[in-house]
């Protein structure tokens, strides 16, 4: 069944976050859900200009919440064609749809724009040096939606990681998007640097969903 990741973590009896690296940001919609469960520091990360705009204007009337605009991936300093969606940008991806087609028939992908890819420890490190250390070292909470490209962008943040406690991320089946990583990878990159899977949900017929990896000494798995 579906699940909410403030009150998995609750029902848990967990740590509540503190800081959330948001990766796909979109217009912000979540930060007042952020703000409302305690999080008092964020780095929102967005490449589309249009939705940035309005992310980098919510993050400026909250302390400590901090908008970029870029695109994160693998590597740094790489163009990727970005597929722009009709759906406000949400569907975008650097991955070219796939049976997303099918499966959203009112969601067209109108056009692409070339946008230079950072890695997350690139973007924490530009972040840091320009006077937000202490919001950087506040990130707990790792939060993507970033349309069946998370996996590139885990693979770019081998530094950043380990100071995270949680991961919760979109996670597609059925290849939505063209080239995307199958969900058992997920399972088997983070188990191997500290995570273990404790909540998945994938929706039935869109066939995506979101999946809650908790690092490992939180839950006392070895």
């Amino acid at each position: 069944m579906t699940f909410s990741l403030f009150p998995r973590l609750r029902e848990l009896g967990l740590p509540a976050p503190v800081g959330v690296l948001q990766l796909g940001a979109s217009y912000g919609q979540e930060l007042r859900e952020f703000a409302e469960n305690g999080i008092r520091a964020g780095v929102f990360v967005e490449p589309l200009p249009e939705p940035f705009a309005n992310l980098a204007k919510n993050c400026s009337l909250v302390p400590h919440y901090i908008a970029v605009n870029t695109l994160c991936a693998e590597t740094s300093g790489k163009t990727y064609p970005f597929h722009v969606a009709s759906n406000g940008g949400m569907s975008s991806s650097i991955l070219a749809p796939g049976t997303h087609l099918a499966v959203n028939p009112g969601v067209h992908f109108t056009h692409t724009v070339n946008v230079v890819s950072s890695t997350v420890d690139d973007v924490l490190a530009l972040v840091q040096a320009n006077g937000h250390g202490a919001a950087v070292q506040a990130l707990d909470l790792m939060f993507l939606d970033c349309q069946g490209a998370e996996f590139q962008i885990f693979r770019g943040a081998a530094r950043s990681l380990p100071q995270f406690k949680y991961i919760y991320t979109e996670v597609m089946r059925n290849e939505l998007y063209a080239g995307q990583v199958p969900f058992l990878s997920y399972c088997h990159f983070l188990d191997a640097i500290g995570f273990t899977l404790n909540d998945v949900y994938f929706g039935y017929p869109e066939q995506a969903g979101n999946a809650l990896f908790i690092r490992k000494d939180l839950v006392a798995v070895k």
